[in-house]
């Protein structure tokens, strides 16, 4: 029965986010067209390398803030809430901020690492066991856990028991990670295998475009009722 609900909560949240999900998968398809073919793109995104290469994680930080926390809730407000604004909106925006931007650097951290690991070759070998471990090991074993934590944690509005009341329990593993990382590597198997082939400075602002879509999902079953 648990693993029934945790697949069901994982499937409404993908449903859920398809119509605002498409259109930044169209723009990610387009993206990767226009960096293949296109020389001006690419010349574009060489100047984003540079800007990233020069800032280090304080654009990890910026890019995380905004793809994470602002686009996510513009597009909840225009799409999901019919333009209304509401005291929610205005506390996630806030708080989100930052721990989305502080994520934005342990990603960075974590692509830098596989970088000194296995080099920078977009070779289909490096590029598949870079997504292995990402997708295998960093996921579902820091990734998911820490961030349904955090969040939470957030939505609890900081409040210290949730932490003993919640999170060391066998429910959040089953009806929030679970969900979460089933969730996670529809959208994530695929867009990582992207990420890891393009060269390592434009790895986070392709990351951090693809984080939008996925920030719905995971804000989704979050936001889900606890069972009984």
């Amino acid at each position: 029965m648990t693993l029934r609900h945790s697949l069901r909560l994982a499937a409404a949240a993908a449903r859920a986010n398809l119509l605002p999900g498409l259109p930044l998968q169209a723009v990610l398809a387009l993206f990767l067209a226009a960096y293949i073919w296109h020389e001006p793109t690419r010349a574009f995104l060489e100047r984003i390398a540079v800007v990233k290469r020069e800032q280090g994680y304080v654009f990890s930080f910026v890019a995380y803030a905004i793809s994470a926390a602002l686009l996510p809730e513009i597009l909840r407000v225009l799409l999901l809430q019919r333009g209304r604004v509401t005291a929610s909106n205005r506390y996630d925006l806030l708080t989100g901020i930052p721990l989305w931007g502080a994520w934005g650097m342990i990603v960075d951290g974590f692509y830098r690492l596989q970088s000194g690991w296995f080099g920078d070759s977009s070779g289909l070998g490096i590029v598949a066991v870079k997504m292995l471990i990402d997708q295998l090991l960093f996921s579902p074993f820091f990734g998911a856990p820490l961030l349904s934590a955090v969040f939470l944690w957030r939505d609890a509005r900081f409040s210290r028991a949730v932490w003993r009341r919640d999170v060391f329990t066998p429910a959040f593993i089953w009806e929030r990670v679970f969900p979460v990382q089933i969730a996670g590597w529809i959208v994530w198997v695929p867009a990582v295998s992207l990420v890891y082939f393009m060269p390592p400075a434009l790895q986070l602002p392709v990351a951090s475009l693809i984080q939008c879509f996925w920030v719905l999902i995971f804000l989704f079953i979050n936001r889900q009722p606890r069972r009984s």
